[in-house]
């Protein structure tokens, strides 16, 4: 059983991974790409993290109030893109979920799945909302693009997780508690 200091201690931890992974979303928001729509999925690497390092609901909360809270505070709340986003995001939580538990993959290759099937995620709403499935041939291209990003992000979460693992087993010392 956990102490109570060690859950206050869990809550404040998830508290700020869940305050970076906005910060990085509204962040990465203000970053100007030259593909419509397509942003650089640096709040991935936060919930990326989680799938290796906590539970999968303590995960899956921060996910959904990180694209609640930032669209919020972009004022994009109940608007189309807030809907891509949301199905966007919870696709992908669900595909790297199921990857981060085979063992073949990486958290590299993780993100990269999480990253592809976001966008896939985000086309058929977009498809939904236009009531058109033209929206499908920009597939390609923002998969493309997607592919990339995932590499960035599952290679900034791989380094993490490497040191983070190494750090605890030579200090003996584990943060979080389960």
């Amino acid at each position: 059983m956990i102490s109570n200091n060690a859950n206050i201690k869990r809550i404040a931890i998830i508290s700020m991974l869940l305050a970076m992974a906005i910060v990085l979303s509204i962040v990465e928001g203000m970053i100007p790409l030259s593909i419509p729509g397509v942003k650089l999925g640096l709040a991935n690497v936060i919930i990326l993290i989680m799938l290796y390092e906590f539970k999968v609901g303590e995960a899956f909360c921060v996910q959904i109030l990180r694209i609640l809270i930032a669209s919020l505070l972009r004022g994009t709340f109940l608007n189309p893109a807030f809907f891509m986003s949301l199905s966007g995001g919870f696709l992908a939580f669900i595909i790297m979920l199921i990857f981060s538990r085979i063992k073949l993959f990486t958290p590299i290759g993780v993100s990269v799945m999480g990253s592809i099937f976001h966008v896939t995620g985000q086309i058929l709403v977009a498809i939904i909302i236009m009531g058109t499935d033209a929206v499908i041939y920009y597939l390609p291209f923002i998969a493309l693009f997607s592919l990339a990003t995932g590499i960035l992000s599952g290679l900034v979460a791989y380094i993490y997780l490497k040191r983070s693992i190494t750090s605890r087993f030579l200090n003996n010392n584990n943060y979080i508690e389960e």
